[in-house]
């Protein structure tokens, strides 16, 4: 049976054009992923009680492992209950939240607590398996005893979307820090991470089809020419999903360019483990950059040859 006290604690967060969830932390802030709340310039609380309050100020950001930490002025609503700083164990019954389509009322579903994976320096998270709602993002990942373990997260794997949990270990940092930022905090950050452009060798495309290639080069061009625009008008999500969707067509259609598949699962992959979107749709650009400098190469050295860009002018992420 679901635990009453953590169920009271859970926040809808009502954004532009969309509800969100979070949940009240015992410090009285609202704790939620940050990408539930970006670029959001208003946003409005729901809580258990009936009371509804607007965000004041942003209290902490955490990019890193996608937390956010609201200020709605509260010091007296129903918290959860914290389950500490250490690891819980795997195969425990938890419960998450989501929300009911189209509306700001809850739903709830058990599930089981999958293994802790380390997906990067001082980041460590949960798996969880079983029917997590796919808008599960921010809720309290509750065990069985009522405690909280961390926070739910529904992130983009080369599988799909996957529901990951990051742990109260991650969340408890932020607990002391009142920033008192404003909305506008919570902007994606404009320029993503350090690129890591693959530096491919030319035998990567040794017995691929000279065709293939060529139509390779127009489809990422074209891939990058859609998503380059949604990127810097700050729909990071449709740039990485242009970029996701383009790399899994050429997977299923370039079986003459073996080397081009590779390279393009590896790319994935490498997306798949990363849990902020921005960071996702850079590790596609640098996968496709990657595999139009080892293209433009390999038919000069073997061809004599050059690959003219198709769109005429250099389309890149700002």
């Amino acid at each position: 049976m679901i635990p009453l006290d953590a169920a009271s604690a859970v926040v809808v967060l009502e954004l532009e054009r969309a509800y969100g969830l979070g949940f009240v932390a015992p410090n009285g802030r609202i704790v939620t992923n940050f990408h539930v709340v970006a670029n959001e310039k208003e946003i409005t609380a729901h809580l258990a009680d009936g009371r509804t309050l607007p965000v004041q100020a942003v209290c902490a950001v955490d990019l890193k492992r996608d937390l956010a930490v609201l200020d709605v002025g509260l010091l007296d609503a129903s918290p959860v209950r914290p389950g500490g700083v250490k690891l819980s164990t795997e195969g425990q019954t938890i419960f998450v939240f989501g929300l009911v389509a189209s509306e700001d009322r809850l739903r709830w579903v058990e599930a089981t607590l999958g293994p802790a994976q380390v997906v990067g320096p001082g980041l460590t998270v949960y798996t969880l398996e079983g029917p997590i709602p796919p808008d599960a993002s921010g809720s309290p990942l509750v065990g069985a005893d009522g405690a909280v373990l961390g926070v739910v997260t529904m992130a983009e794997s080369d599988d799909g979307v996957v529901a990951l949990g990051v742990p109260w270990k991650h969340v408890e940092p932020l607990m002391p820090l009142n920033q008192q930022l404003p909305l506008t905090s919570l902007s994606r950050p404009r320029r993503g991470p350090s690129r890591q452009v693959p530096q491919h060798p030319l035998t990567l495309l040794d017995g691929s089809n000279l065709a293939g290639l060529e139509a390779t080069t127009r489809a990422i061009a074209s891939a990058i020419e859609q998503g380059a625009p949604a990127y810097n008008d700050g729909d990071i999500e449709k740039c990485f999903r242009l970029y996701q969707h383009a790399a899994r067509q050429l997977i299923d259609t370039r079986s003459d360019c073996p080397g081009v598949q590779t390279a393009l699962r590896d790319g994935l992959k490498r997306a798949g483990g990363l849990m902020d979107v921005d960071h996702q749709a850079w590790a596609m650009r640098d996968t496709f950059d990657g595999l139009l400098t080892v293209i433009e190469k390999f038919m000069r050295a073997r061809l004599g040859l050059g690959v003219a860009n198709p769109t005429g002018k250099p389309t890149l992420l700002n």
